[in-house]
């Protein structure tokens, strides 16, 4: 597996996500990156407004990731069910 290095700072951070929409991150004119990872059992969404509707999100599985590295503006998560561990990484010039 290849690492590709694409900014100055790295924030990595977990969150315990719910049934209820939580920010995933903040706008943040200065990100370069980021990436999502879903150390849970169920699938997540990441909704671009706390009140997106869930089935509209971008699903992301259980063990998978989400990669994104021209947005700037804030996101929101949510599980499908339960609470699951996911892992985020933001990174800035």
């Amino acid at each position: 597996m290849s690492t590709k290095i694409r900014s100055k700072k790295a924030y990595i951070r977990a969150k315990a996500v719910g049934t209820t929409p939580i920010l995933l991150c903040h706008e943040n004119p200065n990100r370069a990156g980021l990436l999502v990872y879903n150390n849970g059992t169920a699938t997540v969404y990441i909704l671009p407004t706390e009140t997106h509707p869930i089935v509209e999100g971008i699903p992301v599985a259980a063990g998978a990731s989400y990669d994104n590295d021209t947005l700037t503006g804030e996101l929101y998560i949510v599980a499908e069910s339960g609470t699951q561990d996911v892992r985020v990484e933001e990174d800035t010039d």
